[in-house]
């Protein structure tokens, strides 16, 4: 939806409203966050369509697209993109293009072409790097020719995942946590979601605020994330970090 609107920018789209954010009843759609304050993959996607400068991809011609939601110019910035299987090898070549983008506006880089060669399921990860190389966005979309290829998911191997804990600093009445977590296996780690847990009772420790959540990792990627928490929503003072996807176990680390 957000993207949607990006791809409109000030054409025929101001502005756009959620409705049904957050209903007292689970659900599979439109949920950003729940009852229980925890936050849904909803939330994560909206927030990275809504980046200050985001890249992003038509769902229907492919086009790449570089967005700047912010008041300056983006100056010689860099669009690459990758193709991947769900074993994570890449397929075909790498594209990229240097543009400038003004400010509040968008600009095309290329087409990443959906052709009859690819697999019915794949993964497009986009990146936009500023003129120095220094990441701006990351994006990855899984694409399919119909909504029965991603059954595909099922057939995925499985892999595991570890995370390691850094210290846990204070800030008044918040706790704050780094967690860098890896995908150790042979194929692409589908969805990974983060969980902060308290390791005495092995309760979730809501609300938690995750910089980044359910992830997509290629084999031997990993990706940083940082949590933060009120203190007296964990009670023993003892963190512990619940690790699953959807082609791998849940695990545990303790800080």
């Amino acid at each position: 939806m957000f993207e949607a609107w990006n791809a409109n920018l000030w054409k025929d789209a101001s502005g756009l409203m959620l409705w049904m954010s957050h209903p007292a009843w689970h659900s599979t759609v439109w949920q950003t966050y729940d009852y229980d304050f925890d936050v849904n993959g909803t939330y994560y996607g909206a927030r990275k369509a809504c980046e200050p400068f985001h890249v992003r991809a038509d769902p229907q011609k492919w086009e790449v697209t570089a967005v700047n939601h912010t008041a300056r110019d983006l100056k010689g910035v860099t669009v690459t993109a990758w193709l991947h299987d769900l074993s994570g090898r890449l397929l075909g070549s790498t594209r990229r293009a240097k543009l400038d983008v003004a400010p509040s506006t968008t600009a095309i880089a290329f087409t990443a072409a959906f052709g009859p060669d690819l697999p019915d399921l794949h993964l497009l990860r986009l990146s936009l790097e500023d003129s120095k190389g220094r990441p701006l966005s990351q994006n990855t979309y899984w694409r399919y020719r119909e909504t029965a290829d991603m059954r595909a998911l099922n057939k995925t191997r499985a892999v595991r995942i570890t995370a390691d804990l850094g210290h846990v600093s204070r800030s008044g009445a918040r706790r704050t946590m780094t967690a860098t977590v890896r995908n150790r296996g042979a194929a692409v780690a589908s969805m990974v979601r983060l969980s902060l847990l308290d390791a005495q009772n092995g309760r979730r420790v809501l609300p938690t605020l995750y910089s980044d959540n359910y992830l997509w990792l290629l084999p031997g990627e990993s990706r940083t994330v940082t949590l933060s928490w009120p203190a007296d929503a964990l009670h023993s003072g003892r963190p512990a970090l619940r690790t699953e996807a959807y082609n791998s176990a849940r695990t545990l680390t303790r800080a």
